[in-house]
């Protein structure tokens, strides 16, 4: 008997299931999730995915898992959240006297205003 269940081979069936997820994993495209942290404290405290309702963790160093949509490609684009790691932390300087939403805002002005400075002005057109 133990030289029976010893000698049995391996499914033939396992190395085409292997194949067809292997096959279906390259057809699905991008993933359904992206990680995303919050751009600074402010908008770590007040700021949750629009149709999920999914919130920061504690600290800015903890990702959360997204949904990626067009709301978090907004969210991406306008620098509130970042895909390539925390926000500085120096950026967390907070109006005590704003409400949560207010002091996101704020901080997103902020970021905007800090990304413009960093871009290339405007091509003037060729007379």
């Amino acid at each position: 008997m133990a030289e029976q269940t010893e000698k049995q081979t391996e499914n033939p069936r396992t190395k085409i299931r292997e194949a067809r997820l292997a096959r279906l994993r390259l057809v699905e495209g991008p993933p359904n999730t992206i990680k995303v942290y919050a751009g600074n404290e402010a908008i770590r405290a007040s700021m949750r995915h629009g149709g999920t309702g999914i919130g920061f963790r504690e600290t800015l160093g903890e990702p959360v898992e997204w949904p990626n949509d067009s709301f978090t490609h907004r969210r991406i684009k306008d620098g509130s959240v970042r895909t390539d790691g925390p926000g500085p932390a120096e950026s967390a300087k907070v109006d005590e006297s704003l409400n949560p939403r207010e002091q996101a805002a704020a901080a997103t002005q902020h970021q905007k205003k800090a990304n413009n400075k960093h871009s290339s002005p405007p091509s003037q057109p060729a007379a």
